[in-house]
């Protein structure tokens, strides 16, 4: 069982609503979106993001050991808190090396990297 800790911030375009996972310090689930007209609308909208996340699973694994249940990988780009990058795939932490280790696996083949704004 996850539990949510959801702020709501009014802007003077809108409102900005956020979950972020109980405990886990940026190293867990994060969620935003965005409104300009209602902040329940937004609160809708993470909803439906936190839904067809928690749905889903990218990883398997233990944390030395990750594999991709299928051919995708979708997370948030964190900081570990010493100046390097870590993904959190899946609400787990999955640190560079970690991924050379997952990519390595599919030697030969292509990939696709997108980058998108947590507020779409």
């Amino acid at each position: 069982m996850r539990t949510f800790v959801i702020t709501c911030n009014m802007h003077g375009i809108g409102f900005t609503v956020r979950a972020e996972e109980e405990g886990k310090e940026g190293m867990g689930y994060g969620f935003a979106a965005f409104s300009e007209t209602s902040p329940y609308s937004a609160l809708g909208r993470v909803r439906k993001k936190m839904s067809l996340a928690l749905a889903s699973r990218h990883v398997t694994g233990s944390s030395g050991d990750r594999r991709l249940l299928h051919d995708r990988l979708r997370g948030r780009i964190a900081s570990d808190g010493s100046g390097g990058v870590i993904l959190i795939v899946d609400g787990l932490p999955l640190d560079i090396d970690n991924l050379a280790t997952v990519l390595g696996t599919h030697e030969g083949w292509e990939f696709e990297l997108q980058i998108v704004d947590a507020l779409e």
